[in-house]
């Protein structure tokens, strides 16, 4: 039975994803379980190392309130008066406690301009100019507190984060402190200016109304005001004269009658206007009396006031000094780092995993070549002693049922023929060092214990790697001696014990007087071993190195590529495959060999090859 080129291909994976299998990330966890611990262990070594040499950060937390009612002086007549806190104003507030002038005041509050611990002097020992230390005091204090709202809320939560815990509390403490206290302040300034004008103004209108009082009491007394009977006296003195006018004769004495009672009539009319004078300035001297006695009033509910004013804010939540630094976070930076470090680490083994083109198992070969996997072979391990040094054929032949024997069984049992005819199949590889003339012997010496007639040619004249593994000493053949008779196959002997069935012969591949004779002479060669053998294995130099395998061919009815498992790149397997078919050449099968079966397993690649121990320890 021969291998059909036609099976598997394309059909038997679908995607670079292929050697993931359905639990893909599972896989790639167990394949890079070392780099990923790696990494993820370095992530957190750096992260402890850094959170160390960072500096501690402590966080305190206090609340401010501020009233309802904004207190204040109204100018227009000295009153207090009180307005409703608007969204505006709490805002205004808030900014207030950002600026820059706070921050002073907040320093000096709290002396850190005296501290040089708050920000450390240069290190060479210069002078730093006071204006700019001021300056790096402020910005550093601004940069340590900040000031929040919720909503509507008018509580203000003040959070202050400091080098120590203390410093931390006293800054968050502070900052209520100083605004209550300015608050305060800023009112009672303000009722004290009311004061200092009302009493100016008192003074002023006592000085005024004096005035006035004095003004008026002259006035009476130059106008004889205060005599209340002159007017009767005028208005009798009036009628007098007026009486005597009418029965005076028109003599001298009418005319001084006539004369007396104009003066005594403008004398009357005089101290009429001079009354209403008065009563002029009594009532301007009773506006000033009730404007003094107003501004007396109001500055005694001033004074009595100044001490009443009500704080406009008020502080309900004291910071204490926090018992653990609030930065770093130890636990949640090593926390982060870990987690980090496994989506670090798992992107690295994905990204490995993909760009891993090499060739891990059948599926993967399989897509590759769209070529059938003819077998699985595994690595001789450890546990055959000291066998595994003696060479693969001497171990075939004294552990005929270990894992790797199973395996090389199962491939040579693809060319049992029931019709008796011999085949001729060549053992070739992409490039060196992959294993194909270890394979090959392994073939034949199998298929030499099965029964069948078996020879093993090794037409690698480069490297004689198969000759040397049959301990067979003879020197390559040329084709036509071979054909002639002159050279020909000698039995196998191992350790001075003959291999029954099994022959071996070393031909030089490039023995042919020209190409075209050269294939005439190999397609003879193969009609005559058909013959003779019912298996013939030939071992041919690596495709991509070396011609050889292109020229000879015509010799094999099927070739196998031998990949060596995690090591051939996906490449030379493509390359291999598409220069044997451009040349015509049967290449029919793929070969893996070199399996770590435990490796394999653990790192979840599929298949069946952890099966091959099957039944090892009952033949043992």
């Amino acid at each position: 039975m021969k291998i059909d080129a036609h099976i598997g291909g394309d059909e038997s994976g679908s995607n670079d994803f292929d050697r993931i299998g359905l639990d893909g990330f599972w896989l790639i966890l167990r394949r890079y379980l070392r780099l990923i611990i790696l990494i993820v262990l370095a992530i957190v070594a750096v992260t402890y190392i850094v959170v160390e040499r960072l500096e501690e950060r402590f966080t305190a937390r206090a609340t401010l309130v501020l009233t309802g009612l904004d207190t204040r002086v109204r100018q227009t007549d000295t009153q207090l008066e009180s307005f409703e806190l608007s969204r505006a104003v709490i805002e205004t507030e808030m900014d207030v406690l950002k600026s820059r002038a706070f921050a002073n005041q907040l320093a000096e509050h709290l002396g850190l301009y005296d501290d040089p611990s708050f920000v450390s002097p240069p290190t060479d020992d210069r002078a730093i100019d006071p204006a700019l230390r001021q300056e790096q005091v402020i910005d550093k204090i601004q940069a340590s507190y900040n000031v929040i709202r919720s909503g509507e809320s008018r509580a203000i939560d003040v959070i202050a984060t400091a080098n120590s815990a203390r410093l931390a509390a006293d800054i968050a403490n502070a900052i209520p402190a100083v605004y209550i206290e300015n608050n305060l302040a800023e009112q009672r300034a303000s009722v004290s200016d009311s004061i200092v004008f009302l009493r100016e103004r008192v003074e002023t209108l006592g000085e005024e109304m004096t005035v006035a009082e004095v003004e008026l009491a002259n006035f009476i007394r130059e106008n004889k005001l205060d005599d209340d009977q002159l007017p009767d006296r005028l208005r009798s003195q009036i009628q007098y004269l007026t009486t005597f006018l009418k029965s005076a004769d028109a003599n001298q004495d009418a005319e001084q009658l006539q004369g007396e009672l104009v003066r005594v009539e403008a004398e009357l009319q005089e101290r009429t206007r001079a009354e209403l004078e008065q009563m002029r300035r009594e009532r301007l001297l009773d506006v000033q009396r009730l404007r003094y006695q107003t501004a007396i009033e109001k500055l005694n509910e001033l004074e009595t006031q100044i001490n009443l004013v009500s704080q406009g804010a008020r502080q309900v939540s004291v910071a204490r000094p926090p018992v653990a630094a609030s930065w770093p976070n130890k636990k949640a930076a090593l926390v982060i780092a870990a987690v980090g470090g496994l989506v670090l680490a798992f992107v690295v083994a994905l990204i490995l995993d993909l760009m891993n083109r090499r060739l891990w198992n059948e599926a993967q070969t399989m897509r590759i070549s769209g070529l059938p996997n003819a077998g699985f072979l595994p690595r001789i391990g450890r546990d055959a002693g000291a066998m595994r040094h003696e060479g693969v054929a001497k171990f075939l032949i004294a552990k005929p049922h270990t894992m790797f024997a199973q395996a090389v069984r199962g491939a040579t049992g693809l060319w049992f023929d029931d019709n008796n005819e011999g085949w001729v199949v060549m053992i070739t590889s992409g490039l060196p060092h992959e294993g194909k003339s270890t394979v090959t012997v392994a073939l034949g010496v199998s298929a030499a214990l099965d029964g069948l007639r078996t020879l093993i040619i090794d037409m690698d004249s480069h490297r004689e790697a198969a000759s040397k593994l049959l301990e067979a000493n003879t020197k390559p053949a040329k084709i036509a001696d071979v054909l002639a008779g002159d050279v020909t196959p000698s039995p196998v002997s191992l350790g001075g014990k003959t291999v029954e069935g099994l022959e071996f012969l070393s031909v030089d591949a490039r023995s042919g007087s020209n190409l075209k004779a050269q294939r005439a002479q190999l397609a003879t060669l193969r009609a005559e071993l058909r013959e003779k053998y019912d298996l013939v294995i030939v071992d041919t130099p690596p495709v991509l190195v070396v011609d050889d395998t292109v020229r000879i061919g015509v010799l094999a009815d099927e070739i196998w590529q031998v990949v060596r498992w995690g090591r051939t790149p996906e490449s030379v397997l493509v390359d291999s495959v598409e220069r044997l078919k451009r040349e015509g050449l049967p290449i029919t099968a793929t070969l893996i060999n070199d399996v770590d079966t435990r490796r394999h397993q653990r790192l979840g690649y599929g298949g069946y090859a952890q099966y091959y121990n099957y039944g090892e320890g009952y033949y043992s």
